[in-house]
């Protein structure tokens, strides 16, 4: 029987969230901060001065499910339930309405970036090849193969390492440098990355069940350097699947998931990217990089940042639309124009004129080759 727990509350003047989540709300700890005084004298809780400063920064009614999971999360929240044959979903980062199933299918049409990236496998896998070559890699890089740093980074175990290119949606200056071709095809892709790095697993290691807590941040692989089917594998609520090079997984990782690698000798090596919920809106998606930027700097000064950060990326957003738009109607034009008919072999400067090349010349239908619009909508 499926069960669902919601402490849904408005936030508290004083609240405490200590449990770190990977690509969800940050860490939080309110306990500590005084809220500021209005006109009228009364003090304003933190809470309420971050939800004000998120729904004046966007246009009415476009962040209200980022506005209530920010309240889920202050209130310390749970989200718990049961899907009867597809497994158990735990989230305190949480927006409702989303599609929560364990597995979606890479080629189902929500992904086309890891279908790109699946194509342009083989040149991710040699430029990490030649990084791990390299003796002065972890001079050159920050944070090069680092352990979890998590909570539960027990459940993990030792030798599971990461080399990360994004987080939070920011790009690692250093590590960037080393993997130019990598980060060039994520960005060529349009990915809707929220984090993206290398993940390593020794032999005979696994991660023990565990959630990422996130429900609006999903989780994909794509097989860089693997053992053999089956020696390595992920299950995610009760569907295990199996990682293959050049092949890409997209999984909901608030389901609970484990993984191992079986091999006796062979690490698994995997590109791992964090991205954005096909079904948030752009407003949704900026809405929670605008609490991302606000937790760092909780501040009234950090807050107007916060906001000048957001309007920012929803004016660029509205330009690459209006950019895709164009590139549309000028497709449509394309496609409408007649074909030009190659000069008549027989009369020099020009075909001959007849009934029936008037005729055609005045139907025509030449094929257009469609632009791609850029970017995720």
């Amino acid at each position: 029987m499926a069960s669902t727990t919601l402490n849904v509350a408005v936030p508290r003047a004083v609240a405490t969230r200590s449990r770190a989540r990977r690509g969800g709300m940050p860490p939080v700890r309110l306990a500590s901060r005084r809220g500021v005084r209005c006109a009228a004298g009364e003090e304003v809780p933190l809470g309420v001065q971050i939800e004000t400063a998120l729904m004046d920064a966007f246009p009415p009614s476009t962040v209200t499910r980022v506005r209530d999971s920010l309240r889920f999360t202050l209130a310390d929240g749970t989200y718990k339930k049961t899907h009867v044959g597809l497994g158990d979903q735990v989230a305190s980062s949480y927006v409702a309405d989303l599609t929560a199933k364990p597995y979606w299918d890479p080629k189902g049409g929500a992904f086309p970036w890891m279908e790109f990236l699946e194509e342009h496998y083989l040149t991710i896998r040699d430029e990490l090849r030649c990084a791990l070559a390299d003796p002065l890699l972890e001079q050159k890089g920050n944070a090069i193969w680092v352990a979890a740093a998590r909570d539960d980074a027990e459940g993990y175990g030792p030798d599971w390492r990461t080399l990360v290119l994004q987080d939070r949606c920011e790009w690692e200056p250093s590590n960037v440098l080393l993997f130019p071709k990598t980060v060039d095809l994520v960005k060529r892709a349009a990915t809707p990355s929220v984090e993206v790095f290398f993940a390593k697993q020794a032999p005979q290691t696994g991660i023990k069940p565990h959630t990422d807590f996130t429900n609006f941040i999903m989780t994909a692989h794509l097989g860089l350097d693997v053992p053999p089917k089956p020696e390595s594998w992920m299950k995610v609520g009760e569907e295990t699947q199996y990682w293959e090079n050049g092949k890409g997984m997209c999984a909901d990782t608030s389901f609970i998931h484990s993984t191992y690698n079986e091999s006796l000798t062979m690490d698994r090596y995997v590109l791992i990217v964090r991205f954005w919920h096909p079904e948030l809106t752009n407003h949704e998606r900026n809405g929670v990089r605008f609490l991302f930027d606000a937790f760092e700097d909780l501040s009234p000064e950090g807050l107007r940042r916060a906001q000048d950060n957001a309007r920012a990326r929803t004016k660029a957003d509205a330009e690459a639309a209006k950019q895709s738009e164009k590139a549309t109607e000028s497709d449509a034009a394309a496609a409408a124009e007649p074909a030009a008919e190659a000069p008549d072999s027989r009369k020099p400067g020009g075909r001959k004129k007849n009934k029936r090349n008037k005729r055609k010349a005045a139907s025509g239908s030449g094929d257009g080759l469609g632009l791609l619009a850029k970017g995720m909508k």
